[in-house]
């Protein structure tokens, strides 16, 4: 009878185990505020366990999020932020990302990562029309979700992104309208985004030297050895040395302005520094 009960215990305690192991590995960090927050809509202590899944909503007092994959997050006041094991998804409010090119953020359909190692990134959603990246360390991509680059942050800027809906029936190709000057290897750095293209054309060498702005489509493909996205131009037109409007991007399910943003026109200067610009904020525009 004995060993029946030894073996029971046995078995018992190694389900406990078991299920402790798994509770522990599906915990993906900790939530710590000296205010207000919520996970799920409930109020929890000062220091919580969060896991893949939760939503996190900071109250009067800002958040800090600490990863289990070495980075963090903080978050200002009024912020909802729903977080996975290699992702996070800014619902609303401002998230200060460190190890952005490790736990990338997803805000409006839109993917930030890091360029670089280590890099931070503030991330800014008003509502589902509105995004504002600005870059503290390292560069910060912004990506569509079809994976195509649209931007680039250096570090020091804040670029703001409006997105609308595009017209029903379009075709799921990424449609870029840029600006820029074409060097002699048909390389064309946007003055918006910051996204350097290899245009791909007939006629485009009366345009060498010059500034340009080009409607086309993205290949998909990288040019070599450059890297730089290969963009098959449908219409260009040159310029008097002036880029005047910003660049619009076309993912046949939304559509994205992309144009430098004023620090704290939505992000504060309290995180996000002294990130300004002597352009003005990018309305929405809906085709």
């Amino acid at each position: 009878m004995l060993p029946r009960w030894q073996s029971a215990v046995s078995l018992f305690t190694c389900s406990c185990l078991i299920a402790a192991a798994s509770a522990t590995s599906a915990n993906i960090g900790l939530v710590m505020s000296t205010g207000e927050v919520q996970v799920d809509g409930l109020p929890v202590p000062g220091t919580s366990a969060i896991f893949s899944g939760n939503l996190i909503s900071s109250g009067d007092r800002s958040s800090n999020l600490q990863f289990s994959d070495g980075t963090s997050a903080l978050m200002k006041p009024g912020t909802s932020l729903t977080v996975y094991r290699e992702h996070s998804v800014l619902q609303r409010g401002e998230a200060l990302q460190r190890g952005v090119d490790k736990h990338p953020i997803l805000a409006d359909g839109l993917k930030i990562s890091g360029a670089a190692p280590n890099a931070v990134a503030l991330v800014g959603v008003k509502d589902a029309a509105y995004v504002e990246v600005a870059a503290q360390e390292g560069e910060s991509d912004v990506w569509t979700s079809t994976g195509d680059l649209v931007a680039r942050v250096d570090p020091g800027k804040t670029i703001g992104f409006a997105i609308g809906q595009a017209p029903a029936g379009t075709q799921v190709v990424t449609t870029l309208n840029i600006c820029g000057d074409l060097n002699q290897n048909y390389l064309l750095t946007d003055h918006s985004s910051y996204v350097t293209y290899m245009l791909q054309g007939s006629n485009l060498k009366p345009f060498v030297g010059k500034t340009i702005r080009v409607t086309g489509t993205v290949s998909g493909a990288t040019s070599s050895p450059s890297t730089a996205e290969i963009l098959v131009v449908s219409s260009i037109k040159k310029l008097n040395r002036v880029c005047e409007a910003p660049a619009a991007v076309n993912t046949g399910k939304i559509l994205v302005l992309v144009g430098a943003a004023v620090g704290g026109t939505l992000i504060g200067l309290a995180i996000a520094g002294d990130l300004t610009s002597s352009q003005p904020p990018v309305t929405p525009v809906v085709p």
